[in-house]
């Protein structure tokens, strides 16, 4: 049986489909310094896994899996290969909010035939928009397009205009809009060149003039939920949270293995194994335990907070704490990668060696907006009852 055919079979978890994925995902990683993207093969096996479509709602084709599943899937992903699983997440998160926000129109471009076309580009406000009859004029440029290679739809953060002046929101903020464009109305720039994440293509790309109908467009301040059930209740930044978190859990853990197989082979000067010295085994028994609390905070918090919103009954101090638990997947991955890289000393310098390359993922997915240093700074602002403290849900 073909890894492929191995997939088809949709009664195995997330997860497990993946796993029969792995090795492929895994072999194909090697290519990713010169190509900058996935292969066009294994998009095709992930898509056919039904991975792409995890979040999207159940009426439109996709699982609206549980938040459990969707951690332990992207998690999977990200252990074969960091870009695979970050170039997933974006598509997924995409399938996510084009299916439970956008209006008829959209639902039925994006999804044809229940069929997931792939949306993902980049939500920052870096482009315009003008309100025009039913649809809105748009135009923008944009970086870090990631997920986009594949995708039909590509979205685009657009702050609203009016007159010629940015519109203000009812806290004198400007009013923001993510909107979803054709492809063939996008120009790619192509200037993938990046320390990590390398196969995730996420060019820069430009957004041509054009008009759409108001169906391809979402307040994320005042999002209208058309669709799905409490995975969409959990709050607006739930979904990216969760799979930006869940990466960070992936690639540590693959870290964390490659260095444990690394020690077992590699002789120190003393004349025994890095395994057999008491400083690894301290090193590696505090990093395994920080990533399994990462995990686990990361798995009860969304668990707590989809619970919540089937039941109506999401606080923000929840919604905190999603943003909490994915900040801490990744300052403990960022850790581990660290003290890992620096244990390997030399070996791990090599171009092309799995500690190098989890290394240099983990910390370019580190450099989000999402999970960064700022947000953990907006956090505890709110937390620590700073006054006219906020953050983004």
């Amino acid at each position: 049986m073909t890894a492929a055919e191995g997939v088809t079979n949709q009664r195995l978890s997330p997860r497990d489909r993946i796993r029969v994925l792995g090795p492929m995902i895994d072999a194909s990683a090697a290519g990713h310094e010169e190509r900058t993207r996935l292969t066009a093969e294994v998009i095709q096996a992930i898509d056919d896994a039904g991975i792409f479509s995890l979040m999207v709602p159940r009426e439109l084709g996709g699982e609206e899996a549980h938040p459990s599943d969707l951690i332990d899937a992207i998690a999977e992903l990200s252990y074969w290969d960091g870009s695979a699983g970050w170039y997933a997440h974006a598509v997924m998160t995409g399938g996510a909010v084009a299916g439970a926000f956008l209006g008829k129109q959209a639902a039925a471009a994006i999804f044809p035939d229940s069929h997931f076309v792939h949306a993902a580009g980049q939500a920052a406000p870096t482009g315009r928009a003008e309100r025009v009859a039913d649809g809105y004029r748009i135009s923008g440029r944009y970086a870090f397009g990631s997920g986009t290679p594949s995708a039909q739809w590509i979205v685009g953060g657009y702050v609203l205009h009016k007159s010629g002046k940015p519109v203000t929101g009812p806290h004198g903020q400007p009013v923001m809009l993510i909107g979803f464009a054709p492809r063939e109305t996008v120009k790619f720039l192509g200037n993938w060149d990046v320390l990590g994440l390398r196969g995730t293509g996420s060019y820069d790309f430009e957004v041509i003039e054009q008009v759409l109908h108001e169906d391809f467009f979402l307040d994320p301040d005042a999002a209208v939920q058309r669709r799905g059930g409490a995975l969409y209740r959990m709050g607006f930044m739930a979904l990216p949270c969760i799979s930006h978190g869940a990466f960070a859990i992936g690639a540590a853990r693959r870290l964390l293995d490659e260095w444990r197989d690394f020690a077992k082979t590699k002789v120190r000067t003393p004349g025994i194994r890095a395994s057999e010295m008491s400083t690894f085994q301290r090193d590696f028994a505090l990093c395994t335990a920080r990533l399994h609390a990462a995990e686990a905070y990361l798995h009860q918090t969304f668990t707590r907070l989809f619970d919540a919103a089937e039941a109506d009954a999401v606080t923000d101090i929840m919604r905190i704490d999603g943003r909490l638990s994915a900040s801490n997947a990744f300052d403990v991955a960022v850790a581990i990668a660290q003290t890992a890289y620096t244990s390997a000393t030399t070996h791990a310098l090599r171009k092309g060696n799995p500690i190098e390359r989890c290394f240099r993922d983990i910390n370019a997915g580190n450099a989000h907006f999402l999970t960064g240093e700022q947000s953990l700074i907006d956090a505890g602002k709110v937390l620590a009852a700073v006054k006219g403290a906020a953050l983004a849900f």
